[in-house]
């Protein structure tokens, strides 16, 4: 990869990254029809514009159209596609194996040639890692040496097509900016000019100090704010009386740091030219002069409004999906407790009067010794079907959670798994608090359920141990086997008990995490604050 110093300028483009002083495209470079007189220093406005094609976000190349061979690249395009400079100058672009299809290039292609130029055209790409990432690029023809080359900016929308498959209801490409574009540009003003309207970015240049008055502005913050650059440069005070009063002082906050940390990037809202507020992201860095003071702040912003709406509609609909998780949950629980009364109270009574009844008939069938033996499993199986039903009412809602706390149904818990399983079960207990609120003690009750009813299905473990811990902060139950594990991305195909855990303890403002691998056992850990030390 080229360095700052030994990489040729936008404005001498194309040229190879180390071509020889008698190359071809030196000799080529050196015939324009408009060559820069030997002499003369680059304008700082030339400088600007190599910077930005240097420091912009986005990937900008320049091909040749009949051949495809690649002329030059930015280093965004380089670190988004994941090739080294090498790699690419003078390869195609098929070579390169970028075009999924490569008949989708050969369409681009045709269009380009009848329209001279393609704006926000939705394309898919091949990173060198074969990933698929997702772009809008604006293409246009220009002439260089003679020979028809594709000027192209894209802009990388890989995130963006994922929120819109998240929301189907936003899904919204972004709309067409399609403006005539001469076809001849083989100047250095031309490609300029061109590189300034193509892209959505808006690049500028404001003073150091003061009211960070704007000292530059490209031409296409007409199409992203519907001012002129002339109204940025003619009032000082003109972007910063534009800024909405609510994020004013934070973003004066954030230019004031930037020359002390170089680089700053942050988000505001702006007022459009029609009254509406746009929101923008802004990332600017300080330019130095050779003796290293701070001369400009350099800068571009791009309107994320879309962004940002959908991130607000994102968050309404999160916000909704919490409630109703949350109402689901907590008439989960009521029901639990309704079936649990009514098998107690009912449901066990009955059973234990039909084992009663059983015994009775058990001991007026003593002159009939053949009827004994059927009586006695009657009673017995009235006796074992009273107590299996006790203990599922106990396992749908412990009254102890209620009356006695968690710390005691942990352990009553713990300790009729046991006996029902025939597992080593450790239970240890520190420092919790007895005045835990019962929506707390109830979800970390239903994840150690949950979690030794996995050990029981799953771990094939022999010994289990259920810490249950306080902290200054909060409470907190961890469960660990001496299983088989799993990996761990295997916890989602497990059913819907890992995801119910998570949950709960997501809607009580908590943290849950598993460490586990194969053969090395499983941990799940479940920690939620207590209300007064939020």
């Amino acid at each position: 990869m080229l360095g700052r110093d030994s990489r040729p300028k936008i404005t001498d483009l194309p040229m190879p990254s180390k071509s020889t002083k008698n190359s071809p495209s030196r000799r080529a470079v050196r015939g324009r029809t408009n060559p820069r007189p030997h002499s003369s220093k680059v304008t700082p406005k030339e400088d600007l514009f190599d910077k930005a094609f240097r420091l912009s976000p986005h990937p900008i190349g320049i091909t040749e159209l009949n051949t495809g061979r690649c002329l030059d690249i930015n280093d965004a395009c380089l670190q988004i596609y994941g090739f080294q400079r090498h790699e690419v100058i003078g390869k195609t672009t098929l070579m390169l194996g970028i075009w999924p299809d490569p008949q989708e290039r050969a369409k681009l292609i045709d269009r380009l040639r009848s329209e001279g130029s393609v704006r926000n055209a939705e394309v898919s790409m091949q990173m060198k890692n074969n990933d698929l990432r997702h772009f809008l690029i604006s293409t246009d023809l220009i002439t260089i040496n003679g020979k028809r080359c594709l000027l192209t900016i894209g802009s990388d929308i890989t995130e963006r097509k994922q929120a819109e498959g998240a929301l189907r209801e936003l899904n919204e490409l972004l709309e067409h900016r399609i403006t005539e574009r001469t076809a001849a540009l083989c100047t250095v003003q031309a490609r300029q000019q061109l590189l300034l309207q193509s892209t959505p970015v808006v690049l500028y240049a404001r003073s150091t100090t003061g009211d960070f008055s704007t000292t530059f502005i490209s031409e296409n913050v007409v199409e992203q704010l519907g001012y002129s650059p002339h109204d940025f440069v003619e009032h000082s005070d003109f972007w910063v009386t534009r800024l909405h009063p609510d994020d004013r002082s934070q973003v004066l906050a954030h230019l004031s740091t930037v020359l002390e940390q170089e680089r700053r990037v942050y988000e505001y809202r702006f007022r459009h030219r029609d009254g509406k507020y746009r929101w923008l992201y802004d990332e600017v860095r300080i330019l130095h002069d050779q003796a290293g003071v701070p001369v400009e702040l350099i800068g571009f912003q791009i309107d994320v409004t879309r962004r940002k709406r959908a991130e607000e509609e994102l968050h309404r609909h999160q916000t909704k999906l919490e409630k109703l998780t949350a109402k689901l949950l907590t008439a989960q629980e009521l029901e639990r407790q309704r079936i649990a009364r009514e098998l107690h109270d009912d449901i066990t009574q009955r059973l234990a009067s039909l084992a009663l009844d059983a015994g009775s008939l058990e001991r007026l069938c003593t002159s009939k010794p053949a009827l004994l033996p059927y009586c006695r499993n009657v009673r017995e199986a009235a006796e074992r079907l009273a107590d299996d039903v006790h203990t599922f009412a106990y396992r749908l809602h412990p009254s102890s959670l209620e009356h006695l706390g968690l710390e005691a149904a942990i352990q009553d818990h713990t300790h009729e798994f046991a006996q029902r399983t025939a597992l080593a079960v450790r239970y240890v207990s520190r420092n919790v608090s007895k005045a835990i609120p019962i929506e707390m003690a109830t979800c970390l009750y239903r994840v150690t359920q949950e979690s030794l009813q996995n050990v029981l299905k799953h771990a094939e473990a022999s010994m289990v141990v259920v810490r249950l811990l306080g902290t200054s902060t909060g409470v907190g139950v961890c469960i660990l086997d001496d299983g088989k594990g799993f990996e761990g991305k295997e916890a989602r195909s497990r059913g819907l008990g890992l995801l119910s855990m998570e949950e709960r303890v997501r809607l009580a403002e908590g943290t849950f995490h598993i460490r586990t691998r194969p053969g090395d056992g499983t941990e799940v850990h479940a920690w939620v604050p207590l209300p007064d030390v939020r």
